[in-house]
């Protein structure tokens, strides 16, 4: 990682190129007025009138375009972070918290759906939340993997509580026999190293 400022610059200003299409605008140095309008556009602030004309008269006509834009974006993504948040929150039981991107719970529910597990602090903040439901996924999901564990299945990726393998797997634990179609379901997803018996 280079620390030398002026790089650091450099390649700050690449970025906000890259970003708001100035690419073919060749200067690349920090202290072009370009770099100090894109750094002042990404961080939101009103374009001055001077810096719009600028902008005219060096013909970056795609850049004043996606300055403009940006606040369009921005709120476009908002809404796809909220509609992703109200999505999380249906799918692990979550009824008593307000709709807030900035609240811990975000984060954490991102996390149990890409990772499949939480730390015990993050459980314990669900607890403090009163989120039993929520908890009672997190610890139904913490199962599953420790069967996936036991049973050489970790290699399937899908960590669905409403996946057949957690079913079939459930079956196993309580020492039952598997359905010729519950063995032909590990076989075709190539989960070989699973030990089954037959009924």
């Amino acid at each position: 990682m280079n620390n030398d400022p002026f790089e650091v610059q450099v390649q700050h200003f690449a970025a906000l190129k890259s970003k708001y299409q100035t690419t073919k605008y060749e200067d690349s140095s920090p202290s072009s007025l370009l770099y100090l309008i894109l750094q002042r556009a990404d961080l939101e602030y009103a374009i001055t009138g001077f810096e719009w004309d600028w902008l005219r008269k060096h013909q970056l006509l795609e850049t004043i375009e996606a300055i403009e834009q940006q606040p369009q974006r921005k709120a476009e993504e908002r809404r796809k972070l909220d509609a992703k948040f109200s999505q999380l929150k249906s799918k692990f039981k979550v009824t008593r918290h307000p709709q807030r991107l900035s609240s811990p719970l975000y984060p954490i529910l991102w996390k149990l759906d890409s990772e499949n597990h939480l730390t015990y602090l993050e459980v314990k903040y669900l607890q403090e939340l009163g989120l039993t439901q929520t908890v009672a996924i997190v610890q139904e999901m913490a199962r599953f993997a420790a069967l996936k564990a036991k049973y050489r299945a970790t290699q399937y990726p899908d960590c669905s509580l409403d996946s057949p393998l957690y079913q079939i797997l459930k079956q196993l634990n309580a020492r039952e026999r598997l359905s010729d179609v519950e063995a032909n379901w590990l076989f075709n997803n190539q989960l070989v190293d699973t030990p089954i018996r037959f009924t």
